[in-house]
């Protein structure tokens, strides 16, 4: 059980940390090899570019879990705790069909990638690979989001989820 809350609670943090070492990594020894060596890595500029798709797509997840994605929340603020929560749960609700939504349609993206047959122009590896980045952040925002929602609604801490 102990792994199973360590992953919970940081299993955005360590990918999104490995994807960022990688990512600064191959910058940095592109940037000296070009302007020392007068050489470069022609495929760091892909792999860097793909850490980043990845990156953005599973900080969904990490954003949905923490509670931290920007929200305007002036008129919200104006009413009793109680309405508050309600309110919340209905905005979870919306943003969890959302990405349902969004999940089921990256997955005929990746069919159509799938039978297209794409590679990448450097690395010559399928482009199925680099379109599973919205499959797997996708999929981590619906199981986030329904995290969310759960502790939302069967939180007994004032305001809500005890993330």
């Amino acid at each position: 059980m102990g792994i199973i809350r360590w992953l919970d609670r940081h299993l955005e943090e360590v990918l999104l940390s490995i994807f960022l070492i990688i990512l600064i990594t191959l910058t940095s020894v592109n940037v000296v090899l070009r302007y020392i060596f007068n050489s470069g890595l022609t495929w760091s500029d892909e792999v860097c570019k793909y850490c980043l798709i990845f990156s953005g797509f599973i900080s969904i997840g990490y954003w949905v879990r923490r509670n931290s994605g920007i929200c305007v929340d002036a008129l919200v603020q104006t009413f009793s705790e109680p309405v508050r929560k309600v309110l919340g749960i209905i905005v979870q609700f919306i943003v969890l069909a959302f990405f349902l939504a969004m999940f089921k349609s990256s997955f005929h993206v990746l069919e159509g990638i799938k039978r297209s047959g794409q590679v990448s122009g450097t690395l010559q590896i399928s482009m199925v690979y680099v379109y599973t980045a919205p499959v797997i952040g996708f999929g981590l925002a619906v199981i986030r989001t329904i995290q969310v929602l759960y502790l939302t609604i069967f939180s007994k801490e004032k305001g809500g989820a005890g993330i």
